[in-house]
């Protein structure tokens, strides 16, 4: 079974305004990659910054507030893995301030073998992660503050063709790429 866990329990400092409430067809970042992860029958989890408890009604999924954001990613993904319903097997870890992501890139990871199996598109890697097997296992056994790479020590690289997999909203300047972000979103496979 597939399973996701959306990563939105930063306070985006950087950015100055929450990544997951940036306006992205006819939606916001978050509820387009809920709403896809639900389209492809990904069971979703969203673990989001207390500040964020209102503007998360009405998404299809559970969501998680995350009540110390400042232990950065391992502690939003500890609480997002402990809130899916079923044992997890394989599991998609999606940031949502890296959206740049399709059908085919998720086609193409859960085809691959592999404990930790990541995304690449002109050399760089990208989001959304796919961990299993024991890597999930180290993963849960990391301190919440450690960066996720500490438990992912071998990542099989997978080559997809998605070329807004690098787009980070992270900086002011990063929502420059949004609109053609969207218009790639959009042009079929995508709600």
């Amino acid at each position: 079974m597939v399973q996701a866990v959306v990563l939105a329990g930063g306070a985006s400092r950087r950015l100055g305004q929450p990544k997951a409430l940036l306006p992205m067809l006819g939606g916001t970042t978050l509820s387009v990659i809920v709403e896809r992860m639900v389209k492809f029958g990904i069971e979703t989890v969203v673990v989001i910054h207390p500040d964020l408890a209102e503007a998360t009604d009405g998404l299809p999924c559970p969501v998680v507030i995350n009540p110390r954001p400042d232990d950065g990613r391992t502690g939003s993904l500890h609480l997002g893995l402990t809130h899916l319903t079923s044992p997890s097997t394989d599991v998609l870890v999606c940031p949502v301030d890296r959206p740049g992501w399709d059908k085919a890139v998720l086609e193409r990871l859960l085809a691959a073998p592999g404990e930790a199996v990541v995304p690449v598109h002109d050399g760089r890697a990208g989001h959304p992660l796919l961990v299993r097997g024991q890597a999930l296992s180290r993963l849960a056994a990391l301190d919440a503050d450690a960066p996720l790479r500490e438990a992912l020590v071998k990542r099989t690289k997978v080559e997809v063709d998605a070329p807004f997999l690098h787009v980070n909203l992270d900086r002011p300047d990063d929502l420059a790429a949004i609109p053609a972000l969207a218009a790639w979103l959009g042009r079929g496979e995508n709600p």
